[in-house]
């Protein structure tokens, strides 16, 4: 049924958007309609900055202006954001680390439209232990010292319509769970991106370890989906990474693959998979821990944005995928939703949920349930990467096997400030 769901809402978007481009008159421009055009991209450059992902980034730049992205000249940037935050919860106070990062990145333009790309970036933990529980894709397991791991490190090579990279990347997994990870020091929990406690790297859900991943991009050759951007086509592959909590056993081979339809006016929706394949002669010993086949994350999610506003949701089903706070895996359904609002200049409105629960009748952690909803404010300086920010997760979660209480609320102010130099 969800996926009668999904495809009959892409065709029916796709119909609309028809429709509404064949009545549309021709263009006549005047002043205000170049003002438009103006707020448009700058709606746009705003949203796309907002994404965790630098390719992403990338890739949606060139969509947008492909002239101008042929002529850019070469690029080699340091950069990096520092993310503190207070937290207040039943568990404890602590001043902690929100994702801060330094990194590189360098883009060299070998012949004209195809570029050799890198990046290297590290994060810190340097007060990780209430982050591990309520934000772990903040942290990482590619340690460099006790309190710096690696977030990413890749190389490729950019053609005119794909990329092509290896090494420490965003999933393709990633491409549609962005939509809704939007949150400051939480979120992305009920989406399975960064499952079992980890960054997703080992599962290829989220930080992907060691993946070979490609990004194509395929224009329409229909007048009737004239109001479409570029298909987008991901893939990835990657072998033989450490299953979270499993003492040592690997996965045999881990694939993703994504789809995402985009319209010309900022409405976006895709669909992801990620199935890692396991050895049947190591199923004795992960059924000890509630593994009982291949690993599966499914997701399909809707964007849609406007100048002072954005929507987004996800749904997943995970098998063999999500763990307990203690170990213990599960097969689960999930949704996630984010939303922000500008109530006045520089002033951002957010809010969202995550809502995760065991399907059937699973005892091994009958009494799990991911259950919070988050309302916050911003107030940015520029954009939303230099901003200071307050919420409050209302949750009403238990996230061992046989915890009996709710985690409790948490209350979180911070900062986010981005540099490049």
């Amino acid at each position: 049924m969800p996926f009668i769901f999904f495809l009959f809402f892409i065709v029916i978007s796709i119909l609309n958007g028809s429709a509404t481009a064949a009545t549309k008159p021709q263009q006549v421009y005047t002043k205000e309609s170049i003002q438009e055009e103006i707020t448009q991209k700058a709606t746009r450059e705003r949203e796309q900055a907002a994404s965790e992902d630098p390719l992403d980034q990338r890739q949606s730049e060139k969509t947008d202006n492909p002239a101008l992205h042929e002529i850019m000249p070469n690029r080699y940037t340091f950069y990096g954001s520092l993310r503190l935050r207070y937290r207040e919860t039943d568990l404890k106070s602590v001043l902690g680390d929100g994702g801060t990062r330094l990194g590189t990145d360098g883009a060299w333009q070998f012949v004209p439209d195809y570029w050799l790309l890198g990046r290297i970036e590290a994060g810190f933990k340097l007060f990780d232990n209430l982050d591990q529980l309520l934000d772990p894709g903040s942290q990482g397991d590619g340690t460099i010292t006790d309190d710096i791991f690696l977030r990413l490190a890749y190389v490729g090579i950019e053609f005119p319509k794909a990329f092509l990279t290896y090494g420490k990347n965003w999933s393709t997994y990633y491409q549609v769970a962005s939509f809704t990870d939007r949150f400051q020091g939480t979120g992305a929990d009920a989406s399975g991106t960064f499952n079992a406690g980890t960054d997703g790297g080992a599962s290829g859900t989220g930080r992907a370890d060691q993946v070979w991943q490609t990004r194509l991009q395929i224009d329409h050759p229909w007048k009737f989906v004239a109001h479409l951007n570029p298909f987008s086509i991901n893939l990835q592959y990657q072998a033989g990474e450490k299953i979270p909590h499993a003492r040592g056993i690997r996965y045999n081979d881990s694939f993703g693959i994504s789809a995402i339809i985009e319209r010309t006016d900022n409405f976006k929706t895709g669909i992801a998979l990620n199935y890692a394949t396991i050895d049947k002669n190591d199923l004795p010993h992960l059924k000890t821990i509630g593994i009982d086949g291949n690993d599966l994350a499914l997701l399909y999610g809707f964007q849609w944005f406007g100048e002072k506003w954005y929507a987004s949701t996800v749904f997943s089903y995970l098998a063999n995928h999500m763990a307990t706070a203690d170990g213990t895996y599960f097969d689960a359904w999930g949704t996630e939703g984010y939303g922000h609002y500008q109530l006045f200049d520089h002033i951002w409105l957010t809010g969202g949920w995550n809502y995760l629960e065991p399907m059937g009748d699973q005892k091994q952690v009958s009494r799990y349930v991911l259950r919070y909803a988050v309302l916050g404010l911003r107030y940015t300086f520029k954009e939303f990467q230099r901003m200071v920010y307050a919420n409050i997760r209302f949750d009403n979660s238990r996230l061992t096997k046989t915890d009996t209480e709710d985690v409790g609320n948490t209350y979180t102010i911070g900062i986010r400030w981005d540099f490049d130099w």
